[in-house]
């Protein structure tokens, strides 16, 4: 359907939110997936390849349609460390820790959640451990 047939392949990432047929996430483990009310896949971190090449923790988000790949939010650089914000308030500007591993669910709205893993410290991108936060992201 998508993808490479390459091991280790970079992620190419696109503009922000716009779908395209040059767009794809890089190879990975561990990372979460749902699907969503629309029948849209939906990728969140893990293990592997970042833009640069770099085998790292990641904390991208990625939807694909069936046919094209988006990226939707997170960074293209792995290792990122999170922007937590207000507990219990939905903010643009909150970003999950890169992690992998972690506990994935969709609720009867559509919302994406996941729990835990293992991750980047908020606040220290040189420091990794189990993760006990919890996230949810409205499509």
């Amino acid at each position: 359907m998508s993808g490479s047939n390459v091991v280790l392949q970079s992620g190419v990432y696109g503009t922000r939110g716009t779908a395209s047929s040059s767009n794809v996430p890089g190879s990975r483990y561990s990372a979460v997936s749902w699907t969503d009310n629309g029948g849209n896949l939906w990728l969140f971190g893990g293990f592997g390849n970042d833009s640069a090449g770099t085998l790292s923790l990641l904390n991208d988000l990625w939807k694909f349609d069936g046919a094209n790949w988006t990226w939707m939010g997170g960074s293209q650089i792995g290792n990122g460390i999170g922007t937590y914000g207000t507990l219990g308030t939905a903010s643009a500007s909150n970003l999950s820790s890169s992690r992998g591993g972690a506990v994935s669910w969709t609720d009867a709205s559509g919302n994406l959640w996941f729990f835990g893993g293992l991750g980047k410290a908020p606040s220290d991108a040189n420091t990794s451990g189990n993760l006990n936060d919890l996230w949810r992201f409205t499509p």
